[in-house]
């Protein structure tokens, strides 16, 4: 389970994955949200 945590000032969360593939399709889901909001996080 993940959850938000403050750390220096900043929002955190984790994620666990089952492998690479699936945490590389959650990085390029997020990219394309990112790209379409013009946003690009840290």
């Amino acid at each position: 389970m993940s959850h938000w945590t403050e750390q220096d000032n900043e929002l955190r969360r984790s994620f666990d994955f089952k492998d690479f593939s699936a945490a590389f399709a959650f990085m390029v889901r997020v990219a394309l949200v990112a790209e379409k909001q013009d946003h690009h996080p840290k």
